[in-house]
């Protein structure tokens, strides 16, 4: 299934390398084996906030199944789905217990920086340690997470605290925290989204602002936390 995220214009280089990533059925951890650099590489590129090496790009349309030219200027057809890629989509994830996260007596709060794209980077060294919530009194592994960003308003501002329940299961029209990898100390990519729905393979997700559905692969971004309310920025 297309997300609705393709509708949108391929007119940069980091787009188009995220569109045939994603009809290829690659994630970016695949791309950057292949290319044997860091992952983040390949993310920033998506996000047009670097451009590969003009020596990668042979490899890179290679690794992607598509020509330079399409690459480069986007000429010829587009890419299309391919069924080949279904190693990739198909492994099953589990959601990561709350107490390989954090401690439970005060609540510990991270603090979240813009990272490009959407996306935000989640430092995991606590900037605070309040008293937990009414939502989160007795949940072991609750922690609280500082809204970066503008994509959720208005339903979270920069600014806000995300109050987190990581035991919880995926819901429909639910917000959620995904995470590129499991969060066990330092810093990671995440993502904060309204979860509408999923299946084996994907994410359906919902931001505000501007308005716009889209996915993302489960195996891409494995870790899924719900958020259980919100404190608004003082």
């Amino acid at each position: 299934m297309v997300g609705n995220d393709y509708k949108y214009a391929m007119d940069t280089l980091g787009s188009r390398i995220r569109y045939a990533r994603r009809m290829k059925g690659l994630t970016q951890q695949y791309v950057a084996d292949e290319l044997e650099i860091a992952r983040v590489n390949v993310t920033t590129w998506e996000s047009d906030q670097t451009k590969p090496d003009t020596a990668r790009i042979p490899k890179l349309a290679q690794v992607l199944g598509v020509s330079e030219g399409w690459l480069l200027s986007r000429t010829g057809d587009d890419p299309q789905p391919s069924k080949e890629s279904s190693k990739f989509k198909t492994e099953r994830v589990k959601i990561v217990p709350g107490s390989q996260l954090v401690g439970f007596e005060k609540m510990p709060v991270y603090a979240a920086a813009q990272g490009g794209d959407g996306h935000v980077i989640v430092s995991f060294d606590a900037v605070d340690y309040v008293k937990r919530p009414a939502e989160l009194e007795s949940v072991r592994g609750g922690y609280g997470l500082l809204i970066a960003g503008e994509s959720m308003i208005p339903a979270f501002r920069g600014g806000d605290m995300a109050l987190v329940n990581p035991h919880l299961p995926p819901a429909r029209e639910k917000n959620v925290i995904l995470y590129h990898t499991p969060p066990h100390g330092g810093d990671v990519e995440a993502i904060v989204k309204q979860l509408n729905s999923w299946n084996d393979r994907e994410w359906f997700l919902q931001q505000w602002n501007p308005v716009r559905e889209f996915t993302e692969f489960r195996q891409e971004w494995p870790i899924c936390h719900r958020v259980v309310g919100r404190y608004d920025a003082r």
